[in-house]
């Protein structure tokens, strides 16, 4: 329970340091209060308070007792996604598509089998709050990314969980380019409604199945956005063919 806890205002502090670094809330702005920010990033008021204990210990943001939270520092511009996938290269896209192929669909599996009553009921509140604020045309991200770390956690096993944090840095970048192609929101909410409902139904099978086709539909979408990545080459031992274009026949039934 405490490391699904650090997870979530971890998550949290880093969705309001997003925000104030992409201009939403500039210094000097008064910031909505706790509760306003539970419902909005479908979390507990605990959460939001961890995270913003966190924040003003970092300077980020200022409490002023009886007036409120309000933003007490300007942070860099977030790195656009479209370079960054530009530097980090084909062959990282590539590796994070088949490190979420491998790992979260037995993660999926693993929760419907082993999570916790608390566990479940935190899996279903991320994809409600996901579904609650793509349909008000708000930022979904928190919960998303949430969602699939507390389907980690859910798994019970540190090990695999530590694995996927170690794909979220690339996982947070592939969320803002896929959330940008047409139907992806909605496909996106409906398949997570669809997991949490099979893992609260405690169906391994149905969980993992969910999942799979939920990252192969994010993976497509990937390879959709930029058609010209199908013209880069794998190392030499590999030279001419594609790295995406392998991962795309490899995703097309035989």
């Amino acid at each position: 329970m405490a490391s699904r806890t650090v997870q979530v205002y971890t998550s949290v502090a880093e969705a309001i340091k997003s925000r104030i670094a992409s201009g939403a809330w500039v210094v000097g702005q008064r910031l909505p209060s706790i509760s306003q920010l539970a419902q909005e990033f479908g979390v507990g008021i605990g959460s939001i308070r961890e995270a913003v204990k966190v924040l003003a210990s970092q300077g980020v943001i200022r409490i002023e007792h009886g007036r409120g939270m309000f933003v007490a520092a300007a942070l860099p511009a977030p790195v656009d996604p479209y370079e960054h996938f530009q530097d980090v290269g084909t062959g990282s896209i590539l590796a994070l598509c088949e490190a979420r192929r491998i790992l979260e669909p037995e993660l999926a599996a693993f929760a419907a089998e082993r999570g916790t009553e608390d566990d479940l009921l935190a899996i279903r509140e991320q994809a409600l709050a996901m579904e609650r604020l793509a349909a008000a045309g708000e930022d979904f991200f928190g919960p998303d990314l949430q969602f699939h770390r507390q389907v980690a956690l859910a798994a019970h096993n540190p090990v695999l969980a530590r694995m996927m944090d170690g794909v979220n840095d690339l996982l947070m970048e592939s969320r803002q380019i896929t959330s940008r192609l047409p139907d992806m929101t909605s496909r996106a909410v409906r398949y997570h409604l669809l997991i949490a409902e099979a893992i609260g139904e405690r169906n391994s099978l149905q969980s993992r199945l969910l999942m799979l086709a939920h990252v192969n539909d994010t993976i497509n979408s990937m390879l959709a956005w930029q058609p010209s990545m199908q013209e880069a080459q794998l190392s030499e031992n590999q030279v001419g063919v594609s790295p995406m274009l392998l991962l795309q026949r490899s995703l097309t039934p035989s």
